[in-house]
């Protein structure tokens, strides 16, 4: 079992920090294409009503389960990083102090549902999907992979879930099925897709769960910093929805919903990005400062290169895309479409600053910078979503995601002395302003949007190796370290 061994998973990770990038990518882009099926598939099947309802649903579920895990993946990956021989005490830890959070928040979570629940059906709903809750402990031995720069692991494991997942909502489809059987289907799918968590984990690498409660108190006093400034950045993209499903409504709560799936999904790209360097960052943090460095600028390169082209796409014919995805009833929505993947791109870079403010032990500034958003955010949210609906709400994710992220950029890269910017932003904003031009020229031509879209997609990857910004190679050199 070498690749379970702890010594040795954190120096082999540098040696397959590329593939487990690309492998993510890969993966994670058949994920996006089935979760937006899905998307699609429940739209259809529950119309605005009905997917207002289940949005609202899981963005409660969403949010008050993070009291159940707080930033403590994070942190024991960081202390397992940095003390590789103790990791499978770090791994129990993380496990038995879930366990011992996840009953008064599957409770809370529970509570919270049924008081937004304006009928029996989603009440019957709400049981089922906050019963996933419990189970969810089980996916917190991802982290054993993490370490291991084997991200692509759970990335397949993601990727059987959202098959399954896909398979079961088409039924249900074609059975023209209401809210509580998706849930319940929700609810198996989830079930399988946690134990298979637990087995492959447990296969790749010890855990110790036994004499692993005295590591909680360092898990809890380094993890609840960061833990909470996460829960309130999260907070403001859920709280947004239920402030839009209770002032504006269930038709505004589902289409606000619909183009709010395609921004969560396309967040795979900065995770995969972000799980993989996170223990690089940590090994290299205290003795090798230029490494750190060039793995900021490759990363920042990376995370604008893969997020500005949704942008642009988006820009160059809202209107259609939303038609096309979700059908005509959900045209309303088309508007909040581009502000969502303008937060996209800030939301990525967000992705760097947050693991590195666990890195460098900046938890604490971090969480005057969240408590701040989210008072700004849900005061003004009240103060604008009653006269301008969910399109209030998309602005102000953007203003909200814009405030965090730049503050957090401040302190961290003050922390590293390093300069916020990459090797190649500016071929990839020219990438991206051609994409989104000759987007916008085939769609005023009358050109099909998915050609269009196909196109503009085509051309973008032309150009940005044409430019020279890609080079996977390089990034594998970066990380990798010779064997000692």
């Amino acid at each position: 079992m070498t690749d379970g061994a702890p010594g040795r998973g954190v120096a082999a990770s540098r040696a397959r920090a590329g593939r487990d990038i690309v492998g993510q990518v890969v993966l994670r882009t058949l994920n996006l294409a089935l979760g937006v099926g899905v998307t699609l598939l429940l739209v259809r099947t529950l119309g605005t009503d009905g997917f207002g309802r289940w949005s609202v649903l899981l963005a409660v579920v969403g949010f008050v389960s993070y009291f159940g895990s707080l930033g403590l993946a994070q942190v024991a990956v960081e202390r397992a990083a940095a003390d590789p021989d103790r990791s499978p005490h770090w791994f129990g830890a993380l496990v038995t102090l879930r366990l011992a959070l996840i009953g008064p928040v599957t409770l809370l979570s529970l509570g919270v549902c049924l008081l937004l629940a304006d009928d029996s059906e989603m009440r019957v709903a709400a049981v089922l999907v906050c019963t996933t809750l419990p189970l969810a402990v089980l996916s917190a031995l991802s982290v054993v992979f993490q370490l291991q720069v084997r991200n692509v692991v759970v990335t397949a494991i993601e990727l059987g879930n959202s098959v399954v997942w896909t398979a079961a909502v088409a039924v249900l489809f074609l059975l023209d099925a209401g809210l509580v059987p998706i849930a319940a289907a929700f609810l198996g799918v989830a079930t399988l897709t946690n134990v298979a968590y637990i087995v492959f984990a447990l296969r790749a690498s010890p855990v110790h769960f036994r004499r692993s409660r005295p590591l909680w108190g360092d898990l809890l006093r380094q993890g609840l910093p960061v833990g909470i400034g996460g829960l309130l950045t999260l907070g403001y993209g859920y709280v947004d929805q239920v402030i839009v499903f209770e002032i504006a409504g269930v038709r505004d709560a589902g289409l606000y919903g619909a183009v709010y799936r395609i921004y969560e999904r396309a967040q795979f790209l900065p995770a995969a990005l972000m799980t993989t360097l996170f223990p690089l960052f940590v090994a290299a943090r205290d003795h090798d400062p230029d490494r750190v460095r060039r793995l900021f600028r490759t990363a920042v390169d990376y995370l604008m290169l893969t997020s500005l082209p949704a942008l642009a796409i988006s820009l160059a014919g809202a209107e259609p895309i939303t038609r096309l995805l979700f059908g005509p009833d959900f045209t309303d929505a088309a508007p909040a479409l581009p502000l969502l993947m303008a937060t996209f791109v800030v939301v990525s870079l967000g992705y760097l600053t947050g693991y590195l403010i666990v890195a460098y032990n900046l938890q604490r500034k971090f969480l005057l910078i969240a408590v701040g958003a989210l008072v700004f955010n849900v005061a003004a949210n009240l103060a604008l979503v009653p006269s301008y609906g969910f399109m209030a709400a998309a602005w102000l994710t953007l203003a909200t995601e814009v405030l965090v992220m730049s503050l957090s950029m401040w302190i961290v890269c003050s922390a590293m002395g390093v300069t916020p910017t990459g090797d190649h932003l500016g071929r990839i904003v020219f990438a991206a302003t051609v994409t989104g031009l000759a987007g916008w020229g085939l769609e005023e031509a009358g050109v099909p949007t998915a050609a269009w879209v196909a196109a503009a997609g085509l051309l973008y990857g032309g150009l940005v190796i044409a430019l020279g910004t890609v080079r996977l190679g390089e990034l594998r050199a970066l990380v990798r370290r010779d064997a000692t």
